[in-house]
Order: structure tokens, then C-alpha cells, then sequence
């Protein structure tokens, strides 16, 4: 009985546009045709409490904090979900939608209070619309929102994917647009402090929602904001946000792919095997991890990139009773010196993107997670005594992990938490139909629910 309340609320909080007002989607795909019309009001600078009680874990109060509805995304949509937090800041960015374009607007993650909201803007013509095959599928590409730290200062960043110029015979030019702007402004219709177009060449759509195929990334891992894309030309580029320069990794990649741009250069991963290496610094192997097997010829699988987060880098390896194809040892590095931090032997390791705590001292990837203080790992994948593999999705600041257990195709994933900073790591299993948190911030998670039609819920809540 309570799911189903909680999808009669959930409906109806999307379709009233509850902690902001009715967001028509702009003119396009995934909103020119679509539902909506009307002009947007001013969303209450401080919103009331949600309307929404989701099942969370035991740590989150649902009846306290503050939720905003996007109820112009379409339930199918290619891109990374147009939300985003600052870590630094305690805020949380998304896209809204005005009869005058997209905006980007940034709340206060603990009172729910508006610091800014952008002007309206129109994106670049989506790759469907200018006629490019791969894209004209059922799920809709668009604009989204990241968060960028450098020298000090955090920044939002909207963006999207499309073509600039072209007409019935030019082909014009395919490019991310980015739009910046500093965590700290404040007003409304603010103007972006700077804007980028990334030339890149992107072989097809992200899989729906961001999960599996990720041909398209715009994140910090930790040395500022990059560009990454799959494609007939796979690149990666960093982006000074501050004067709007692009670092292509020209020299650095010439014999392999960039990762991740530091302060003391580009981690490149080698064609075929992914090893890692900074080219004329250090390579992954000068500092193996305990137990490890390095092996410096053509088939070593010794130093394989998994995924960074944070300024740190998670690697997997053979290990000297494994066989030749196991890499069952995931290490942590860090990024800028290679320097071996901790690392742990699981039976089967499976990888994801990279997530860490605010404060940066838990890591995870998949389902393997760590904490740095202590150097110490714990292994969340399916075994003897575990019925499936548990993938970290947020950590908070005391240890907490919340991770979803694997599930088949349909099927609602269960879900867990693991206490990394004492103990063994076991995972705990929560109640049926607990929902986790997609960041866990200070003092307040952030939990994303979807609606089987349309639209996207975003829920703040306070700790209890």
C-alpha cells in the first residue's frame, strides 16, 4: 500500500510541478512537441517540505527537506540526467525549462533556498534534428548540468550535445556547448561567466539514463572540468573554465587515450589493454600493489584503468596465483603521481564509475569500495555467501555507503548499505523499496525517482 501512495504522490508531484511551478518544455525534440505551454512562474525561493515520502534508508528523514519536480523530460532520454551537486558548496544544480529555452538553477541543498537561475538558453540543434542517423531512436538527447572545481572556486556548468550552423548543403559543425558559471552568483536571468563549444565527433547516444553504454562524458575527476567522447576520433579534453582554454592532450595521448588531466599532466591509458601511465613521468607498474603480478610485455593486464574520482585512480591486476586473464586485485593511485594509496583481491570485481564521500577519505567503484584513512577495502560482489553483487552509488561522510544490488531487466533493484569506515565492510541489506541516495552530501541527501511517463522527481532530505 505504501508504494502505491507513493506513486499517486509521485505523479502527482510531476504533474503540479511541486517545489517549483509548471515547466513547459521548449520547442524540440523531448519538448517542442511534448506536453506543457504555459509560461512559467517564479519557483518559491524556499520551497515547502516534499510531498513525496520515499522509503530511505533509516539515516534520511522523508518528511524533511525539499523536492523539485522536472516534469518536462520525456520518461526516454539518452543523456546524463540534468542534475548535478557541489560537494564543496552543499548545493544542487538541475535544468528547468521556460516558453524561452532551458535554464540551469542552483539551490541551497539544506534549506532549498534559490542562489541563481540562469537566462534562457537554446541549445545547439540536437543530432537527431540535424539528420544524423545514429540518434533517431526513441530517447531523447538533452541538455544536462555538471559541477567543476579550480583554483579554489566551485562552478556549474549546463551543456549539451549538437550542431552549430549547417544548412540543406553545409553539414555543419558537431560540438558540446558549455555554459559556466560560478557556484557563488546569485539573481535571476544570470548570464554565463563563460562559454566553450568542444569539437568533438560522437559515435552514437549514451544508453537511456547515463546506464551502460557512455560514449559522452562532461565531469571533474578531480583536476577541473573534461570533455570525454567515443568516435571515429575518441578524444578527451580539459577545459580552464576560468578563461575558457582547451587542453587536448595532443602530445601526451599520441600513443594512447587521456583519462585524466592533473596538475602534473594527462593519465593516459594505452590502446587495446587500458594500462595506466603519465608519458615521461611514471608508468602504473613503477609502484605495483602487494600481491600483484607486473609484467611489462604486450599482454599485460597489470595496471588496467577502471575509473578515477576525486584526484584518485582505481586500477585492476593479475595476481601472482591468479591466471592470465583474472584481475581480481583493484588498486587505488594517486592520480598526479601514481603513488600506490591501497588496494584489495576480490574474487570478482566489477567495475562502475568511480564515486567518493564529500570529504574524499571512501572511494568506491562497483562493487569494490575503500577507505583511504584506514587503507583498508571491502569486496560488495556476489559470492558463497551473498545472493548479488551490491554497486556503490553514494558515500557519505561518516562511511556510509548505499549501493543497488544487481537486478535483471525490469526488475526493481534491492538495495544495501555498508559501514566502510569500521569493521569488515558487510553490507546490510534495507527494506523493500528503500531508495538510495544518487549523492550523499553533508547533511542531506539527494534521491532521483522517475516517472514510468515522464519526468524526473529530485528529493532533498535532511539527515534524522
Amino acid at each position: 500500500m505504501r508504494k502505491a501512495v507513493a506513486g499517486a504522490a509521485l505523479a502527482g508531484a510531476l504533474l503540479t510541478g511541486c517545489g517549483g511551478a509548471d515547466d513547459p518544455a521548449p520547442a524540440g525534440k523531448g519538448g517542442r512537441d511534448g506536453a506543457g505551454g504555459k509560461k512559467t512562474s517564479a519557483a518559491p525561493s524556499a520551497p515547502s517540505g516534499p510531498s513525496v515520502l520515499l522509503t530511505v534508508p533509516p539515516v534520511y528523514a522523508a518528511d524533511r527537506g525539499w523536492e523539485q519536480s522536472l516534469s518536462w523530460m520525456p520518461a526516454k532520454y539518452s543523456s546524463k540526467p540534468p542534475v548535478a551537486v557541489g560537494p564543496r558548496s552543499g548545493t544542487v544544480a538541475y535544468v528547468n525549462t521556460t516558453e524561452d529555452g532551458y535554464v540551469v538553477q542552483v539551490r541551497d541543498a539544506s534549506s532549498g533556498r534559490i542562489r541563481f537561475t540562469g537566462e534562457p538558453w537554446e541549445p545547439p540543434t540536437p543530432m537527431a534534428e540535424a539528420g544524423k542517423g545514429s540518434y533517431e531512436g526513441d530517447e531523447a538527447e538533452l541538455p544536462s548540468v555538471s559541477t567543476a572545481f579550480q583554483d579554489g572556486r566551485e562552478y556549474v556548468v549546463l551543456w549539451a550535445h549538437g550542431v552549430l550552423g549547417g544548412d540543406a548543403l553545409a553539414k555543419g559543425k558537431e560540438v558540446v556547448r558549455l555554459l559556466v558559471y560560478p557556484m557563488d552568483a546569485s539573481g535571476s536571468a544570470v548570464a554565463p561567466k563563460r562559454r566553450v563549444d568542444v569539437p568533438v565527433e560522437v559515435y552514437e547516444p549514451n544508453s537511456e539514463k547515463g546506464k551502460g553504454r557512455d560514449d559522452l562524458r562532461v565531469e571533474d575527476y578531480g583536476g577541473g572540468l573534461q570533455v570525454h567522447w567515443n568516435g571515429t576520433k575518441a578524444g578527451a579534453v580539459a577545459v580552464d573554465v576560468e578563461s575558457g582554454t582547451i587542453d587536448a592532450c595532443a602530445d601526451a595521448c599520441a600513443e594512447g587515450r587521456g583519462q585524466v588531466r592533473t596538475a602534473k599532466g594527462w593519465v593516459v591509458t594505452s590502446h587495446g589493454l587500458d594500462l595506466v601511465e603519465m608519458p615521461g613521468s611514471w608508468h602504473i607498474q613503477d609502484d605495483a600493489p602487494p600481491g600483484g603480478r607486473p609484467t611489462m610485455d604486450e599482454f599485460s593486464r597489470d595496471g588496467q584503468y577502471v575509473s578515477a574520482v576525486g584526484g584518485h585512480l582505481l586500477t585492476r591486476w593479475q595476481t601472482e596465483t591468479g591466471g592470465n586473464f583474472s584481475t581480481p586485485l583493484v588498486a587505488v593511485h594517486d592520480a598526479a603521481t601514481g603513488r600506490l594509496e591501497t588496494s584489495i583481491v576480490c574474487e570478482q570485481p566489477r567495475g562502475g564509475s568511480a564515486v567518493s564521500s564529500p570529504n574524499g577519505r571512501f572511494v568506491a567503484a562497483g562493487t569494490v569500495a575503500f577507505d583511504l584513512q584506514r587503507r583498508h577495502g571491502a569486496c560488495l560482489e556476489a559470492g558463497e555467501s551473498r545472493k548479488a553483487d551490491v554497486f556503490v552509488r553514494s558515500i557519505t561522510d561518516d562511511g556510509i555507503a548505499y549501493g543497488e544490488l544487481a537486478a535483471g531487466p525490469g526488475e526493481d533493484p534491492g538495495a544495501a548499505e555498508v559501514d566502510l569506515s569500521a569493521g569488515d565492510g558487510t553490507p546490510r541489506a534495507l527494506p523493500e523499496g528503500t531508495r538510495v541516495p544518487e549523492w550523499a552530501l553533508r547533511d542531506t541527501g539527494v534521491f532521483l525517482t522517475p516517472h514510468p511517463v515522464n519526468g524526473l522527481l529530485i528529493s532533498v532530505l535532511k539527515h534524522t
